[in-house]
């Protein structure tokens, strides 16, 4: 333990100098700029009801306090509806990013007991994902025009449904990790973990015409990024989900954002038998395969419907 951080009111480490402890070890992980961003926005938020409590060093967390926050937060206000409470799943979020900093303080050496190990997430709900039609999906990837930038803008639609990309990985997609003739992209996701996915025919086609209209064969060889700004750098997120939001305008289907492409992917995935759930986890990147399990469930709903389709029992037995 660093000596030279065990300070504060009285002897011991301050809450403060373990959250940066804590990001440290996030950094020497390799985990991304947005989950750190993310671990310091819950835990100082933890700290500040600490402080709130009189307690300033970590020794003096109890899985009282933590029960006693978790009641705190049920009873909180949404910041962006004050009249709203925050929802079981934003509470659950907050309770998993106190749970892994209480177990680093703990497998750290700076607490005794581990806490962690006694933390109790909430059950949330978990409502039930209305994927996108086969008519929605056509609906979408006619939406654009066949300018360059119709068809950037169609091939970024092709890469969330045909893959199950993220927004970040979609916005970083990298040329040299494309290989056109054997398939497959080369992704980089969540903690810098590298995945191959296997791209679809119409797919291939759409990223041949875009990697041949955009630049002269030339200057292809210079581009780092499958979809750049001006300024030579990968296109933002930002852009990516103002593209979307555009796209939810003019196609009139509302409910549009990026991971709703995601879910579309993965449900269809295993609806029409492509593979099994296991392959399903390593194409979309997930670190617990609990993760990917929820589309199992989800998948047997539109399963249920595709086989229904077209009548139900009172349309068999009603004239």
């Amino acid at each position: 333990m660093n000596r030279g951080l065990r300070t504060g009111r009285g002897k011991g480490l301050k809450l403060e100098n373990a959250l940066d402890l804590f990001i440290l070890e996030q950094t020497i992980k390799g985990n991304t700029e947005k989950t750190k961003s993310g671990y310091k926005k819950f835990i100082a938020q933890f700290i500040l009801y600490l402080h709130q409590q009189n307690i300033f060093l970590v020794e003096h967390i109890t899985l009282h306090l933590v029960n006693k926050y978790q009641l705190y937060l049920h009873d909180r206000q949404s910041s962006r509806d004050e009249a709203v409470k925050l929802r079981k799943r934003t509470i659950q979020t907050y309770i998993r990013h106190i749970k892994i900093f209480m177990k680093f303080l703990y497998e750290d050496g700076h607490i005794k007991e581990p806490i962690y190990t006694l933390i109790k997430l909430p059950k949330a709900e978990r409502p039930v994902i209305e994927i996108l039609t086969a008519d929605e999906i056509n609906t979408v990837l006619t939406a654009f025009t066949k300018s360059e930038l119709g068809l950037r803008n169609t091939l970024i639609v092709h890469l969330f449904i045909d893959c199950g990309l993220r927004l970040s990985e979609v916005a970083g997609l990298e040329t040299q990790n494309i290989n056109i003739d054997r398939g497959y992209i080369k992704v980089v996701g969540k903690g810098r973990k590298e995945r191959i996915i296997p791209i679809g025919i119409k797919l291939r086609r759409v990223l041949i015409l875009y990697i041949t209209k955009r630049r002269k064969p030339d200057e292809q060889r210079h581009d780092k990024y499958l979809f750049m700004s001006k300024d030579r750098l990968p296109i933002s997120t930002a852009a990516i989900s103002t593209l979307i939001t555009r796209l939810k305008r003019r196609t009139h289907i509302y409910r549009l954002h990026p991971h709703l492409f995601r879910h579309t992917f993965a449900t269809n995935f295993l609806v029409h038998g492509l593979g099994d759930v296991y392959e399903l986890s390593r194409i979309l990147g997930h670190a617990d395969i609990k993760i990917t399990e929820k589309y199992l469930q989800l998948a047997s709903y539109y399963t249920i419907i595709e086989k229904r389709r077209p009548k139900t029992y009172l349309d068999n037995i009603l004239p």
